[in-house]
């Protein structure tokens, strides 16, 4: 019998792995060509000459039940087709499990991608990069480094759980989304909106029974970053919540198909309350308990509003939308004197963003109407 290696990583890294490989078919090419009533030998046919079987993960939802509970079945399919190696990517437990007790362990590989804590060297590129690309919020950002540096030398390596709080729109996410970047490379943070979750296809995503859905466990296990966003955490149904209490305790997300391992993530939940006292009387005291920390923002001040017109004006003009022949008539000091007249009245980086979109397109919708 050949070697089952499985895999329980991201699909790209699968998809690094795999294109290495010379000589290897997709099991999914037996299920589509599996004839009805066909023998060992005919079901093997695609699988002949071939040295490697692969799975990804789309191969158990194609398959039938039948299929995936006779191990047996498989073994025969594969010691038909000499097939030397098989590839798994993050089997479903109850497929998992049975190919364990089926296979002898020393025919079975298993690897588990997971995330390091981070380091000091990460430490200074994250103030670096804070500093650099977050405007204001001082207090918020010197909370998270001192959180960073409490999981640092935590004994274990249980995730970071912090609720980010205050007014929308200063900066929650994006200090998410950088944090992503500097520690791995991208943003492509897992991001759930939960105050959309209390619905029947909620359930179904959070809790899946059946592994041909969408899940969320799925979703953690292809995660690329360790970084995960959970937006207005608290108005989730308060069922919902349990749900969570084992990923924020001990590190593991687990529904009836996958068991996600979540050591030494960063999990950030966000929430609009301006207090810890407004929280404290509308979060039950089970789920508050379960936070590492809870960091505060605070609204931008006049000057950081200032800062951060000029640099969303700075993106607009530099961005391909924007023509030569249109950047010719647009004073840099005349729009954003216009924009700071009012930024008394825009709360947030959403409205300075909008309020200076607006200011840019009046001065070219002059320019357009009076160039005929």
């Amino acid at each position: 019998m050949g070697t089952f290696n499985i895999f329980f990583e991201p699909v790209q890294k699968f998809n690094e792995r795999v294109t290495k490989l010379d000589n290897h078919v997709s099991f999914n090419e037996v299920l589509i060509n599996w004839p009805n009533g066909a023998g060992i030998q005919d079901i093997a046919e695609p699988l002949k000459e071939k040295d490697i079987c692969i799975f990804r993960m789309d191969s158990y939802s194609l398959s039938t039940s039948l299929v995936f509970e006779n191990i047996d079945l498989l073994v025969k399919i594969f010691e038909t087709a000499n097939i030397l190696e098989v590839y798994l990517h993050n089997p479903p437990k109850k497929f998992f499990h049975l190919i364990r007790q089926r296979i002898s362990s020393e025919s079975i590989f298993v690897e588990q991608s997971s995330f390091e804590k981070v380091n000091e060297k990460q430490l200074q590129d994250v103030t670096q990069d804070l500093n650099e690309h977050i405007i204001g919020q001082g207090k918020a950002k010197q909370s998270l480094l001192r959180k960073l540096v409490a999981q640092l030398i935590r004994p274990s390596a249980k995730p970071l759980v912090l609720m980010f709080y205050g007014e929308p729109g200063i900066g929650k996410t994006e200090t998410a989304k950088q944090l992503s970047t500097t520690l791995y490379g991208n943003d492509n943070i897992i991001r759930e909106q939960m105050s959309m979750v209390g619905g029947e296809s909620s359930v179904k995503y959070f809790k899946s029974t059946n592994h041909s859905e969408d899940s969320f466990s799925k979703t953690l296990l292809n995660r690329e970053s360790n970084v995960i966003l959970l937006d207005e955490f608290a108005l989730a149904p308060a069922f919902f919540h349990s749900t969570f209490f084992q990923m924020f305790d001990e590190g593991i997300y687990e529904d009836q198909n996958y068991k996600v391992d979540l050591s030494n993530s960063i999990i950030i939940c966000t929430s609009n309350f301006k207090s810890r006292s407004e929280m404290e009387k509308n979060v039950d005291v089970a789920l508050l308990s379960r936070f590492d920390g809870f960091i505060k923002f605070f609204p931008l001040s006049f000057d950081e509003k200032r800062q951060i017109s000029k640099i969303v004006y700075s993106k607009i003009i530099n961005s391909e939308s924007i023509t030569k022949e249109y950047e010719e008539y647009l004073d840099e000091v005349e729009i954003l004197e216009s924009v700071e007249s009012k930024l008394n009245f825009l709360p947030n980086v959403r409205a300075i963003r909008k309020y200076v979109e607006d200011v840019i397109s009046d001065k070219l919708l002059e320019i357009i109407l009076n160039s005929k």
